[in-house]
């Protein structure tokens, strides 16, 4: 195994503060990206009840597909977060010789509850959509959330099947 294969095979969990605005973006073939920086700073007990500020790692966060359209609508510079994901370290020249750039292939991003509290919302995904001759007709004109999944009838948006979380459905929702 290359020494690249090993370090892109490492998974690591980061918690810490959103650095960075987000910067939305989108590959060469349309895929969504979110990519920004996260701080994580390091203390320890100064042995007279204060504390100690032991040093920051900076850690460039990449996301993409799902993930990053829903890590665009829910995060702001400042909040703290959770990161699991593929660390990925690039070596690369600058004036001042080898630096280091240390990023983190997002595979999930959360909020870090320990310092705050988050309300979930869970984001449905608009299934395939029905023939003319279905059950049901157009549903255009009902007043039927058009974010509704398969046997959702007239459910709204946040009532609607997941067409991922299905049997069969898409494996992979990134």
């Amino acid at each position: 195994m290359s020494r690249e294969e090993q370090i892109m095979a490492d998974t690591i969990t980061v918690l810490g503060n959103v650095a960075s605005d987000p910067d939305r973006g989108a590959t060469a073939t349309g895929i969504p990206t979110l990519s920004f920086r996260m701080a994580t700073n390091h203390r320890r007990p100064d042995g007279a009840g204060g504390w100690i500020d032991a040093g920051t790692n900076w850690f460039e966060i990449r996301a993409y597909r799902a993930l990053a359209e829903n890590a665009e609508a829910s995060l702001t510079k400042g909040d703290a977060v959770v990161v699991v994901g593929r660390l990925k370290l690039r070596e690369w020249e600058g004036k001042e010789g080898k630096r280091l750039n240390v990023e983190i292939e997002a595979e999930s991003i959360g909020p870090d509850l320990r310092r705050g509290r988050s309300v979930y919302h869970r984001v449905s995904h608009q299934a395939p959509p029905r023939g003319e001759g279905a059950a049901g007709g157009d549903r255009g004109a009902s007043g039927a959330s058009a974010g509704a999944g398969p046997g959702s009838g007239d459910q709204d948006a946040d009532t609607a099947v997941d067409s991922w979380a299905m049997p069969g459905g898409d494996a992979t929702p990134f």
